[in-house]
């Protein structure tokens, strides 16, 4: 297990005491990853059905017990990354010995209790009302009814709002990772002639390499008729690349527990942009830079999207989705900038800004421009370094 100070179960301590808790069983993949610094695993392939439940994390407010609650199969990864104090294994599948999952499951949910002193104890359990298994919430109900529980999804919302100084780090190598994949379909976008398969294979392959093994990506890679409209996620098909194409790709990849997301849009073959390809693409280019520009503590989130907005009128445009939002141990966490979040901007939050704009059916071009910033005391830094795709 690694020694180290935990910033973030720190923040969380802190939310959860003002919510009045007296210990947390947090269930969601981003507060499990977020309070125990090990990257719970996305939920998909056989893995996703060998154990009866999701990993949890148990931790005691107003002392240090925190506990990690993880498949037996993940228990040696587990206990070498987590920043909690202890692992506490159930059983999964096994290949060669009959198993009760679900009951081992349980079980593991009540050591935890009784370790962290809540067994026949009067207390405040904080839990993630949208995430809790129905057969714990029925447990806790029956086995330990003097226990009140409560929803903390908004404490914890507010836990993460302020990034850390190891949260920012991998953020940073996240965005890293995204500005590969960027790099390589501008490169990718010189010619003209290959299938929309291949250059995601080739950007995702690059990818891994940077982050030195394979990693979850999700988003979009759309040419030609489909830039004209969102329809996320909206992955590459056998569609073969013509000059003049436009190529749009929003791409999130999760290195390490952490996301990035980040989006170019690109014309095919070398040739020069239209002048309404150009007044699309220059349009969100300036929507992003000026949302960003106003990632200044002291505004407001809806200051962000009012920022874009205005850049979009001075090309005769509107637009056509939110300006962006925050990130972190999820693709997209909150504030939003939208014209009703009135959530303040302080510094150490870290934003992907997206606006975008499209011509819709019937059209041929469409255009969005995403970048990462981390707002600082003295305004936004730009965490991401690939080029604009259209000049």
């Amino acid at each position: 297990m690694i020694p180290t100070v935990n910033d973030e179960l720190a923040q969380a301590r802190h939310a959860l005491a003002v919510a009045g808790c007296d210990a947390v069983l947090l269930s969601s993949l981003a507060n499990v990853t977020y309070v125990s610094g090990y990257e719970v695993p996305v939920p998909v392939g056989a893995h996703a059905e060998m154990a009866y439940g999701p990993d949890l994390a148990l931790c005691s407010v107003g002392d240090e017990g925190s506990w990690l609650i993880v498949p037996a199969g993940a228990a040696n990864d587990a206990t070498t990354v987590s920043r909690l104090d202890g692992v506490i294994p159930f059983d999964g599948f096994d290949s060669f010995n009959a198993t009760d999952s679900h009951g081992s499951y349980l079980e593991s949910v009540r050591q935890g209790l009784r370790e962290a002193g809540l067994a026949n104890a009067n207390g405040t359990l904080g839990v993630e009302h949208r995430y809790l298994l129905f057969a714990v919430g029925a447990m806790l109900a029956n086995e330990f009814p003097r226990l009140r529980l409560v929803d903390v999804g908004d404490a914890m919302q507010q836990a993460r709002l302020i990034k850390t100084e190891r949260e920012i780090a991998l953020l940073r190598q996240a965005s890293h990772v995204a500005d590969v994949g960027h790099r390589t379909l501008a490169e990718l976008a010189q010619t003209a002639g290959q299938t929309e398969f291949e250059l995601w294979k080739e950007i995702t392959a690059r990818m891994f390499a940077a982050a030195g093994r394979d990693v979850p990506v999700t988003g979009e890679l759309v040419t030609g008729p489909r830039t004209t409209t969102v329809e996320y996620p909206n992955g590459p098909r056998m569609r073969v690349t013509e000059p003049g194409d436009a190529v749009l790709m929003d791409i999130s990849q999760r290195v390490n527990g952490y996301w990035s997301d980040c989006t170019n849009t690109h014309i095919i073959g070398g040739v020069e942009p239209t002048a309404e390809q150009r007044r699309y693409a220059k349009a969100s280019q300036a929507a992003c830079e000026a949302a960003m520009d106003a990632l200044r503590p002291g505004n407001l989130a809806s200051d962000g999207w009012a920022a874009a907005e205005t850049a979009f009128r001075s090309f005769g445009l509107e637009s056509a989705h939110y300006a962006g939002h925050q990130i972190g141990v999820v693709v997209n966490e909150l504030p939003r900038l939208v014209a009703y979040d009135q959530t303040p901007i302080q510094a150490g939050m870290v934003f992907s800004v997206e606006p975008g704009v499209y011509q819709g059916p019937g059209g041929t071009f469409g255009a969005r421009s995403e970048k990462m910033a981390l707002v600082t005391s003295t305004g936004p830094e730009i965490l991401s370094d690939f080029a604009w795709g259209i000049n």
